[in-house]
């Protein structure tokens, strides 16, 4: 929704040209059917799912009740640029019902951050947790606005196509570089005796398998760019796939990396 968002406001057509209708190329219903089906899934890690509801008594002093709150808000926002959109098509104010529902996106991902920046667990206690949480959402933002929106999108303006495939270059080169700083990091850790071991083993396999998918990736998107030319015509629709392929295989290394990582210091 971010990155629709910020493609309909750059782009000089009257209008956003996306689905309105049911399907997954409608992309509030994309959002919203996977913000949906990640609170579907946040239920099987509940200790007790009757106590659900209690999940708001604490929003004074608790993140995982607020980062609760934000999923409800950014859900509600999203069924309003759906049905706003589906049912009167694309009015002059949908544009800022859509920057409305990314503002709340971004609140909820701050909220995720703040769950898991833990002052008792070193390895995401660090500037790389926001980091990582913040291109993950714009990696996967665009590869999704990518793959099933491209078509849309180049009916915008084929240079605002183009210039996501740009952003989309960049950020993985930040991923990649911040990737290789927090590794480094992490392997000066002293993690105990029963703690994980971050410089050989599964860990590291994992840590430079994603490190090739990243470089893979960019060196793609660069490719691409360079056939294509930065203000050239958008006629590689089918090269994203590939590249959202890679994209999306390094995020889960990544999130696997990330709980991996995990040991608590203290009580």
């Amino acid at each position: 929704m971010l990155w629709f968002t910020w493609a309909g406001f750059f782009s000089t057509a009257a209008n956003l040209n996306f689905v309105t209708g049911p399907g997954l190329h409608n992309p509030a219903l994309l959002a919203l059917i996977l913000i949906g089906s990640a609170m579907l899934s946040s239920f099987l890690h509940l200790g007790n799912p009757a106590n659900a509801p209690r999940a708001l008594n604490n929003l004074s002093g608790s993140w995982l009740s607020r980062e609760i709150l934000a999923i409800g808000a950014f859900s509600l926002s999203l069924v309003g640029v759906l049905i706003t959109a589906w049912q009167l098509g694309n009015p002059t104010y949908l544009k800022y019902l859509m920057v409305l529902s990314s503002m709340c996106g971004l609140v909820l991902l701050w909220m995720m951050i703040r769950v898991y920046v833990m002052p008792t667990i070193p390895p995401w206690n660090s500037w790389h947790t926001p980091v990582s949480f913040v291109f993950s959402a714009l990696n996967l933002g665009l590869v999704t606005l990518l793959g099933f929106h491209a078509s849309a999108v180049a009916r915008m303006d084929g240079q605002v196509m183009n210039w996501l495939m740009v952003c989309l270059m960049l950020s993985l080169f930040v991923v990649a570089a911040t990737g290789f700083l927090h590794q480094f990091q992490l392997q000066k850790l002293n993690t105990g005796m029963d703690g994980p071991v971050y410089d050989h083993g599964p860990f590291y396999r994992v840590f430079l398998f994603r490190m090739a998918l990243l470089i893979l990736a960019f060196g793609a998107v660069f490719i691409i760019l360079l056939r294509t030319g930065l203000l050239g015509e958008t006629s590689y629709f089918a090269w994203l796939y590939p590249v959202a392929a890679l994209v999306v295989l390094q995020e889960l290394s990544g999130r696997l990396l990330f709980y991996s990582s995990y040991f608590r210091l203290g009580v």
